[in-house]
């Protein structure tokens, strides 16, 4: 009797589980996975030229894409540019060719200079210098150490190394045959390095944005000044400390 019941009850197990697996396919729709939309440059017969993919209304901007600041988003206002050759210009004067000839490098490095700002597009406060220290830790250690002088850890196992941010000439201002320290070129430089990349270094404008970098650059002006400041610009007891260290060194 004992051995019918469990033989009963065997045989009602497997009818359902049976039953089971036959439902399960009608709960593997593939619903979520054939949503109704178009893959990117999919052919459409919807619209007359046959897209799937629109172009934006006249006068739309996406959310996040304004970019009606200049400076905030290129590094260049193009005031100093034009202010340049202005004055450049006004000392030609009509001393004749040879003093064109001596002008004229002269102006083109001028100018290659100015095309780049050299103000932040906001006040930079403590709080923009700690949030460029963060950054730069973050994105830019890496490859020019802590410091800015190009030995990170990226370079110690072999890989190009960055210029100096305090002693060497700027990479891309020498490719335009100019002799420009990374310390003494204009912030807006900074920016398009950051934004656009250079040589070995890789473009960042999709891991950092403009406000970072803005911060970033001040950061890297804040390194510069703490390892290559100026006598003048020294608070009086720096300065005394600084001179009797100098004297010591003659």
């Amino acid at each position: 009797m004992a051995d019918a019941k469990r033989n009963t009850w065997m045989r009602r197990v497997r009818v359902g589980g049976q039953a089971l697996c036959l439902l399960l396919p009608l709960a593997c729709q593939q619903q979520m996975g054939e949503q109704p939309y178009y893959r990117p440059l999919e052919p459409s017969t919807f619209f007359p030229d046959g897209r799937s993919a629109r172009l934006l209304l006249p006068g739309t901007v996406a959310q996040g894409q304004l970019r009606d600041d200049p400076l905030l988003f290129t590094g260049k206002d193009g005031t100093r540019r034009r202010a340049v050759l202005a004055v450049s210009l006004l000392g030609f004067g009509a001393d004749g060719p040879l003093a064109v000839a001596t002008v004229v490098p002269a102006l083109f490095e001028k100018m290659a200079v100015a095309d780049y700002a050299t103000i932040f597009p906001f006040p930079v406060t403590a709080e923009v210098l700690e949030r460029g220290q963060q950054r730069f830790t973050i994105f830019c250690a890496v490859c020019h150490d802590s410091t800015g002088n190009g030995n990170g850890k990226i370079v110690q196992r072999g890989y190009t190394r960055p210029p100096s941010y305090i002693t060497d000439y700027s990479r891309g201002f020498e490719r335009r045959g100019y002799k420009v320290l990374l310390r003494d070129a204009p912030v807006g430089y900074y920016f398009e390095v950051v934004s656009k990349g250079m040589g070995a270094m890789s473009d960042y404008s999709a891991q950092v944005p403009p406000r970072d970098r803005w911060a970033i650059i001040a950061y890297i002006r804040a390194l510069q000044f703490s390892q290559h400041a100026p006598l003048d610009r020294l608070p009086p007891k720096v300065k005394e400390e600084a001179l009797k260290e100098l004297e010591g060194t003659r």
